[in-house]
């Protein structure tokens, strides 16, 4: 069945003679479709209850039962008075709930954390199990939406936790933003409280059922469990850095499971099988507790999404390894450890070098070391077989460093220092042979096979899943970016695999074998 024209069309009259209203709409209609309540925040006046009269259209035969609550409220005002005659002539305590909540198919209460303990009691039934005792009888509700409000939220200590968890959707409603549009809201004559439906439109309470059943059918594929997973586990380390307990977000199992059912409801009247990226987006509306809590929650979603969302079908990290690997042994069969004689200064007296071609000079070990290009007055000394002879036997001359190794410059000539040899080894290249050569081609060949499939997952995405990301009826089309960022960046990842792969196969095709004087430069830089 396709119904998201329907649900586009059902959605542009809720909408018709409300401003700025769109969203809350849309997610009052989609909570109501998933069998979930929705809690409105917001000041007194800006349309919360007419958000819940408008609603009661989208049913076909629907009717809406609306209170404002106050500490006096009885269960007589919500769930109909007792019938006196039922209690006269047959004993029943039981209540007249025609024309009261028990028989609304839209319910709309207004303050509802001022209501008493009895109601609050009876409400918990009606959500939990959409039943209403009634005296000795059980009656089914037909409630298909309770839509609860307030300019405050629940205070603590007072017993309303169990009843504000039932609501899965908090959303702030916040007055007309737009100077135009509020123009014409204080101007213009407004059918708001008019039924524009069509009946073509309405949801019957045939349809209502069947489309129940079917959301049960709708997929959850494993990229938004990874997304619902890495928002898990962010806010429990989030709220290990709490020090006070009441700062921290609690998502119940149980509340887990209805966000669930409430993608798969997007997905469904999006036309879809299965539950994609955006959808993902509405959990952020199902976390919070606190509205200072809102942007949070909205950041982890948002960064779940765009960091994870595609992780984990397109998980990069076995062909970088590969990669990596495959360059190690590259080097490794092109390489080759070369014996060499190396010179190096020859320690005096434990610290000193000799200018050999200087009539028995010595130079400090440290002082050898600091030279630069630019002359600097340096103590020599003379080369005498005890300490004293040595240490006072000395003249300051003007050297600098030579441009050969081992070398001094003094007086614009260059003279060496003693020096002795050394064995040595030298990492020299060689060219690999035409059969290992083919074998590396064929390992390259095989990363990037591996790549293009991924390119094609990709492509894939963007011809399926992407194409549904800017019309989703019940998320902000602006937040597909976010999504396609993550492929975006997913998919630069893969191309600079593709050139380091390509990059060690044009080193080891163009390496050659190294001479021995191309060796001995080696060895000499070495040394330096």
């Amino acid at each position: 069945m396709i119904l998201k024209p329907k649900i586009t069309e059902l959605l542009k009259h809720l909408n018709d003679g409300v401003y700025e209203k769109e969203e809350a709409i849309a997610l009052t209609l989609l909570s109501s479709v998933a069998g979930e309540s929705i809690f409105l925040l917001g000041a007194p006046g800006v349309a919360k209850s007419l958000i819940a009269r408008r609603l009661k259209y989208a049913f076909k035969d629907g009717s809406s039962f609306d209170y404002l609550m106050n500490r006096f409220s009885t269960p007589d005002e919500i769930f109909g008075p007792v019938s006196i005659s039922q209690l006269k002539d047959n004993n029943k305590y039981e209540r007249i709930v025609k024309n009261y909540l028990p028989t609304a198919t839209v319910v709309f209460l207004d303050e509802i954390w001022k209501a008493g303990p009895s109601i609050q009691n009876a409400l918990l039934t009606v959500l939990n199990e959409k039943v209403f005792r009634n005296g000795e009888q059980e009656i089914s509700v037909p409630m298909k939406a309770l839509i609860a409000a307030s300019n405050e939220l629940p205070s603590k200590g007072e017993g309303l936790e169990a009843l504000w968890d039932r609501f899965l959707i908090r959303f702030i409603v916040e007055g007309v933003q737009d100077s135009k549009n509020f123009n014409e809201m204080i101007s213009k004559t407004l059918n708001s409280y008019t039924d524009t439906i069509g009946a073509p439109l309405k949801i019957s309470d045939e349809e209502y059922n069947k489309w129940s059943k079917e959301i049960d059918l709708i997929e959850m594929p494993d990229n938004v469990f990874n997304v619902i997973h890495i928002i898990r586990s962010t806010i429990e380390i989030q709220n290990k850095k709490h020090e006070k307990r009441d700062k921290d977000i609690y998502v119940s199992d149980r509340r887990w499971r209805k966000i669930a059912r409430l993608l798969r409801t997007s997905a469904f009247l999006n036309d879809r099988k299965s539950v994609d990226l955006m959808d993902c987006f509405l959990i952020a509306n199902c976390l919070w507790n606190e509205p200072e809590q809102l942007t949070n929650v909205t950041q982890v979603v948002r960064d779940a999404i765009q960091k994870h969302g595609y992780n984990k079908d397109l998980n990069l990290t076995h062909i970088r390894d590969e990669i990596r690997e495959f360059n190690e042994e590259v080097k490794r069969d092109t390489s080759f450890l070369k014996p060499i004689k190396s010179e190096i200064p020859k320690v005096h007296y434990n610290e000193y070098y000799l200018v050999s071609e200087l009539p028995r000079t010595l130079i400090k070990i440290e002082s050898f070391k600091k030279l630069t290009k630019e002359n600097q007055y340096v103590d020599f000394y003379y080369d005498a077989s005890d300490e004293w002879s040595r240490s006072s036997n000395k003249r300051q001359f003007q050297v600098k460093k030579s441009d050969k190794k081992n070398h001094v410059t003094y007086n614009g000539q260059d003279y060496k220092v003693d020096v002795t040899l050394k064995d040595d080894r030298v990492t020299a290249s060689m060219k690999p042979n035409p059969k290992l050569q083919k074998i590396w081609d064929s390992q390259v060949s095989k990363i990037l096979t591996a790549t293009g499939i991924l390119k094609e997952q990709i492509q894939s995405y963007r011809e399926t899943d992407l194409k549904h990301l800017r019309v989703n009826l019940f998320v902000n089309p602006t937040l597909a970016e976010l999504v396609e960022s993550n492929l975006n960046e997913t998919l630069k990842e893969i191309e600079k695999l593709e050139i380091e792969a390509r990059n060690i196969q044009n080193y080891y095709e163009k390496i050659e074998d190294q001479s021995d004087k191309e060796i001995k430069q080696l060895s000499i830089g070495k040394e330096n």
